[in-house]
């Protein structure tokens, strides 16, 4: 066995080994309901856009910031 010697950042850390951030998530979410769409740009593009404004009206309404985490 060898010693894995790969330095990871938090941009290159497998998501499985730390917590994704709201952009992220957002990427996910659209594109797993752009597939249930049979996967089309436009699709992925509204359900973004829709994921993007619903966090930030959230984050709004709960006068919470989570930039820098």
């Amino acid at each position: 066995m060898y010693k894995n010697s790969k330095q990871y950042t938090a941009d290159t850390q497998p998501l499985d080994e730390r917590k994704p951030d709201y952009y992220e998530l957002a990427v996910y979410f659209a594109a797993s309901k752009a597939q249930e769409e049979e996967f089309r740009w436009d699709n992925f593009i509204d359900n973004l856009s829709f994921i993007c404004d619903k966090f930030a009206s959230h984050i709004k309404s709960n006068n919470i910031s989570h930039l820098g985490q």
